[in-house]
């Protein structure tokens, strides 16, 4: 009985569409918090920021956050944003550490923890899908279908 209901359950589970399936279609925002006076930002704005090459933003120290390197929104966020696929961002930040550059953006390891870190720091920037977005922070730019576009 227990065999059967474990089979049913793994069958089951084969069947429904993936975290990651979900994903690839779901749209990306880039947000800020909501004190930061930017309306929009595109990809020449968003780049130097979340390569850290730009650390103020409108008079503040800008804080860039980052999801994990294994995200599927990472990797389409730095193939838009950045126009690196995973190797080549990892290359790009070795390269940074060993010239002695600005370290890589904060790392957090979900969504939610995006809209806190962005939400409780004035110069916090972060992306999350479009499904996850509350109204803590403010939308400056759309990511779809690899382009940045305006909010």
């Amino acid at each position: 009985m227990k065999r059967r209901f474990l089979l049913l359950l793994l069958a089951l589970l084969g069947m429904t569409p993936s975290a990651s399936s979900f994903a690839e279609t779901d749209e990306i925002v880039v947000v800020v918090n909501q004190a930061n006076p930017v309306r929009a930002a595109g990809r020449d704005t968003l780049r130097p920021i979340f390569q850290t090459a730009r650390t103020e933003w409108y008079g503040r120290s800008v804080m860039p956050v980052n999801l994990p390197e294994g995200s599927p929104l990472r990797q389409r966020f730095d193939m838009a944003v950045l126009g690196l696929d995973t190797e080549s961002v990892a290359r790009y930040w070795i390269d940074r550490k060993i010239r002695g550059g600005e370290r890589p953006p904060r790392k957090v390891a979900s969504p939610s923890a995006v809209l806190r870190a962005v939400g409780e720091e004035a110069g916090g920037i972060g992306y999350i899908a479009a499904s996850d977005l509350n109204p803590t922070v403010k939308v400056i730019a759309r990511i779809r279908d690899g382009q940045v576009l305006p909010p």
